[in-house]
């Protein structure tokens, strides 16, 4: 059994997060960490998967801040339990290609290991941000996109 993280290393991770600072964010990763954003990458090209404390420094200190200017994390809920935390809320930047803001819903799960990030999985509302990357509303409901009955639980 792994022993459980204290909230004040989950609190610290995410004031290093919201720092952006990619040494302070560093410091709590673990070498072989493993960070995936979920997302089109198509469209939003800071969605992916990077291995390792260097991939994800690199990430933080040159491949985002080229597409986009973080603004703010308003942390809803923080939970932590055992190793694990969550955090659900909204993440707000500027497409520095469009100048548009950006806010949309974001949920984390992340794993801890001796209190260093060792998985950091990231849930974007991806609907919701690639209508305001692409600037403008998709249209589900043309040819090809489901119909009513598709949509329909079962």
């Amino acid at each position: 059994m792994t022993a459980p993280v204290a909230r004040s290393v989950v609190e610290a991770f995410y004031a290093a997060y919201i720092s952006r600072d990619p040494q302070r964010i560093g410091a709590l990763l673990d070498d072989d960490v493993e960070w995936q954003v979920t997302g089109p990458a198509e469209v939003m090209q800071v969605c992916g998967h990077w291995q390792g404390k260097a991939a994800v420094i690199d990430r933080f200190e040159c491949q985002v801040p080229k597409i986009i200017d973080f603004k703010s994390l308003h942390i809803d809920h923080l939970l932590v339990d055992g190793d694990h935390s969550a955090m659900f809320g909204r993440i707000t930047c500027v497409q520095r290609q469009t100048g548009r803001l950006i806010s949309h819903r974001v949920a984390h799960i992340a794993r801890y290991h001796d209190g260093k990030v060792v998985d950091f999985h990231v849930i974007n509302d991806s609907l919701d941000a690639v209508e305001q990357y692409i600037g403008h509303p998709i249209d589900l409901t043309a040819p090809g996109a489901p119909a009513d009955d598709d949509l329909v639980a079962v």
